[in-house]
């Protein structure tokens, strides 16, 4: 039995409540949540409480009201990455932290597909082949000026390297970030002076994953993200 909350509560502590609950694995995917009159017993609250923290639960996609076996909770993949969404793009375009953030994210699938490749994997070269694909979509919009094309080609490829980890959460947050991104590649688009090495450098990630240094790709990224943080830091000063 979940232990009460003894002092005046708000919606988030009711939540927190509920949240030890999936932790400690009383509430599963697909089971049905207590009944609002249950969890205001269970956590010595009030009805009105209970439903406003339901609703939210309900609209990041926790929860999921069903006709006959009621409120149950949704599995990982229907929940809303709204919120995380909105922290991001609330956070005074914090560009340099959040790149940080980004190439923490990713620089581990660099190395793993470095890793197949050494290891002889049959499925890399469709990955890297469909990551070329995305490099000949970028030659083709910088050649006509389609630069939105172009920043669509560069998220494109990158999360091909994300996606190919198989790790569900770590792709869920770098769709996320995907608003932030698009906007960090315009911004540093917008002031390169050397707009045609974005090629290459996305060019040279590919390549190096071939490189017998198993940290060669990992080294090339993290150079390619570093030299877009630079450009915009010299230009937000």
């Amino acid at each position: 039995m979940a232990s009460q909350i003894k002092q005046r509560t708000i919606v988030e502590q009711i939540m927190e409540k509920v949240k030890e609950l999936i932790v400690k694995d009383r509430l599963k995917p697909g089971d049905r949540i207590p009944t609002e009159n249950e969890l205001a017993q269970m956590f010595g609250v009030g009805r009105s409480s209970i439903r406003e923290a339901v609703k939210v639960f309900t609209y990041l996609g926790v929860f999921e009201s069903q006709t006959r076996k009621g409120t149950v909770l949704n599995d990982n993949t229907s929940v809303s990455s709204e919120a995380l969404t909105w922290a991001f793009l609330l956070c005074e375009k914090d560009f340099v932290s959040i790149m940080g953030f980004r190439r923490s994210l990713e620089q581990e699938a660099w190395i793993d597909l470095s890793r197949r490749y050494r290891e002889g994997d049959p499925g890399i070269q469709e990955v890297l082949d469909r990551m070329q694909v995305q490099i000949r979509f970028m030659e083709t919009a910088l050649a006509e000026n389609r630069i939105l094309e172009l920043n669509e080609a560069d998220y494109l490829l990158h999360r091909i390297a994300i996606a190919e980890m198989k790790n569900g959460p770590m792709l869920a947050l770098f769709d996320t970030l995907r608003s932030f991104t698009y906007e960090e590649m315009r911004v540093s688009n917008t002031y390169r002076t050397d707009l045609a090495r974005v090629i290459p450098e996305h060019q040279a990630i590919i390549d190096a994953v071939k490189n017998p240094d198993p940290l060669a790709a990992f080294y090339r990224f993290r150079e390619h993200i570093d030299t877009t943080r630079d450009r915009i830091v010299r230009k937000q000063d």
